[in-house]
């Protein structure tokens, strides 16, 4: 059964349990407390104190972090990333990552819907992302969305080793 799931973009108060569920999953990007700080504009140090906001000038890339819970319970996440404007705007799925207890649920599907809405609404033309080539999961997941294979590099991850898939998919 499907549980209820509340979609939302991060707050401070986040950090902790994204944090727990990077460092829980496998094949999560592994980035350091400062990276989550940085997408939330906060200070790690003192989280309730917002930095001065970046998210408005077409001269700086601008992220995002949404997360998916139950019963205040993080049960997922994914990060987008506008890139600064030049004469496309290209947002990036960065991450997405989904709970091992809550996997093949549509978490991870609602978790891109909403990158793919938050770069609609920063008038991103298309959005690009980069997966492992054995991640059949991932890759039928991205394919249902309608991103399509752009580009491949060869050993590009390691541990374990493994090609990356560069996909994208053109915004109307």
């Amino acid at each position: 059964m499907i549980p209820p799931i509340l979609l939302r973009p991060a707050v401070a108060s986040d950090l902790d349990a994204i944090l727990a569920l990077d460092r829980a999953t496998n094949l999560a990007p592994h980035w350091p407390l400062s990276t989550y700080a940085d997408i939330l504009d906060i200070d790690p140090g003192a989280p309730s104190m917002p930095r001065s906001s970046r998210n408005g000038s077409d001269t700086t890339t601008q992220r995002c972090l949404f997360i998916a819970e139950n019963n205040d319970s993080l049960l997922g996440f994914a990060v987008g990333l506008l890139h600064p404007a030049e004469i496309s705007r290209i947002a990036d799925l960065e991450s997405v990552v989904v709970s091992a207890n809550f996997r093949r649920l549509g978490i991870g599907r609602s978790l891109c819907l909403a990158i793919l809405d938050w770069a609609r609404s920063q008038h991103a033309t298309e959005v690009i992302l980069e997966v492992r080539a054995n991640s059949d999961d991932a890759i039928a997941l991205y394919s249902s969305l309608g991103f399509t294979l752009s580009a491949r590099r060869p050993r590009y991850y390691r541990d374990p080793d493994d090609d990356a898939l560069l996909l994208r998919l053109a915004l109307q």
